[in-house]
C-alpha cells in the first residue's frame, strides 16, 4: 500500500508518500480501508518534533480516518489510533466506531479529534445554557468544532481569527473579533476556549468574568504563558486542561448522532487533497490559510 513516511523530523518536506507492506489486524484490531484522513493540529507538531509527540522514526502520522472495515464492508470512523496517512490502517478495535450513510468521508473523519477535543474541554469547563463562550483560533479545526458545540449547548459563541475569516465565522453562528479586539476584555464570558495560549493568554484570562473558566488543550502558540495571579485571585477564575482522551465511545457516538441528525453541524472541510500532497496540507495550515479542516484521500 501507499503511506506517508517520515523518517526524521522537520518541515513538511519530510513527509515523504512511500510503497510500505499492508498492515495486518492483529487480536482486537480492525483492518480499514481509508477514504479520508483528517490533518490534526498534533501531527504538525509530531511531524517537527517526534520525540516530544511519542512517535519514533521511521512512522506514519494521522489520528483520524474514514473508511470500510476490509473484514464487513462497514463504513467507520477511526480516531487516536496513529497511521492514519495511509491507504490501510490496523486499529484497536475501540478505537473504530460506526458512521452513518449520510456522512460522508471528509466529514466523519474530521470528526476524531477536533470534535472529542472541543466537546471534553466544554464539559470540563461546564459551559451551560445561556452563558457567554469565547473561542479563541476560531478557524482551526477544532475552534470551529467549540463554536459548533457551544452554539448546540445554547451558549452566546464569540470567536476570534483573523479578519479574513470574520465572514466565515458569522456564518457559523459566532460574533467575530480579531485577536487584539478591545472589546474582548468587556465579554465577561462564562467560559474562554483557548488552544492558543503564548500571549494571547492574557488577553483569554481579561475576558472571562468573575469565577469564569478558561479551558485549554494545547499550546498553538508557546506553552509558556506570563500570568497575572492578582486577576485570577481577583476573579476566582479557574484554568483548566483538557483534552480527547477522555471522551467515552459512548459520547463519541453521541457526537457522530448529533451531526448525522442536523443537532450539530459538523466538520467545516476546508479542502481536500491527494494522500501525496500530504506536505502541502500541512504547509497551508501553518501559513493559517485555510478555515476549518484539511482532509488527505488516498
Amino acid at each position: 500500500m501507499q503511506a506517508i513516511v517520515v523518517h526524521e523530523g522537520g518541515g513538511p518536506d519530510v513527509l515523504k508518500i512511500e510503497q510500505v507492506p499492508d498492515p495486518t489486524a492483529t487480536d482486537g484490531q480492525v483492518l480499514v480501508r481509508v477514504e479520508a484522513a483528517a490533518v490534526n493540529h498534533f501531527d504538525i507538531t509530531q511531524r517537527m518534533a517526534p520525540e516530544m509527540a511519542g512517535a519514533t522514526p521511521p512512522f506514519t502520522p494521522g489520528l483520524d480516518a474514514a473508511g470500510t472495515r476490509v473484514d464487513t464492508g462497514a463504513r467507520v470512523l477511526v480516531t487516536g489510533a496513529p497511521g492514519a496517512y495511509a491507504e490501510l490502517i490496523a486499529a484497536p478495535a475501540e478505537n473504530v466506531r460506526p458512521i452513518p450513510d449520510s456522512l460522508d468521508a471528509p466529514r466523519a473523519a474530521g470528526l476524531g479529534v477536533a470534535y472529542k477535543t472541543a466537546w471534553a474541554c466544554l464539559a470540563d469547563g461546564e459551559l451551560e445554557q445561556g452563558e457567554t463562550l469565547l473561542v479563541q483560533a476560531g478557524s482551526s479545526g477544532t475552534g470551529q468544532a467549540a463554536i459548533d458545540i457551544g452554539l448546540y449547548l445554547g451558549a452566546k459563541v464569540y470567536a476570534t481569527a483573523s479578519r479574513s475569516k470574520h465572514d466565515h465565522l458569522r456564518e457559523l453562528g459566532a460574533e467575530p473579533l480579531a485577536y487584539d479586539d478591545e472589546g474582548i476584555a468587556e465579554l465577561g464570558a462564562a467560559v474562554v476556549f483557548d488552544p492558543v495560549l503564548g500571549e494571547r493568554f492574557e488577553g483569554s484570562l481579561s475576558a472571562l468574568a468573575a469565577t469564569g473558566r478558561l479551558v485549554t488543550c494545547g499550546a498553538l502558540d508557546s506553552p509558556m504563558v506570563s500570568v497575572n495571579m492578582w486577576t485570577v485571585v481577583g476573579k476566582r477564575l479557574r484554568i483548566i486542561g483538557s483534552g480527547a482522551a477522555s471522551v467515552t465511545s459512548e459520547e463519541l457516538d453521541n457526537i457522530i448522532a448529533l451531526v448525522a441528525d442536523g443537532s450539530l453541524r459538523g466538520p467545516v472541510v476546508d479542502r481536500e487533497l491527494p494522500l501525496d500532497q500530504a506536505a502541502e496540507a500541512h504547509r497551508l495550515i501553518e501559513e493559517r490559510q485555510t478555515f476549518g479542516k484539511v482532509v488527505l484521500k488516498p
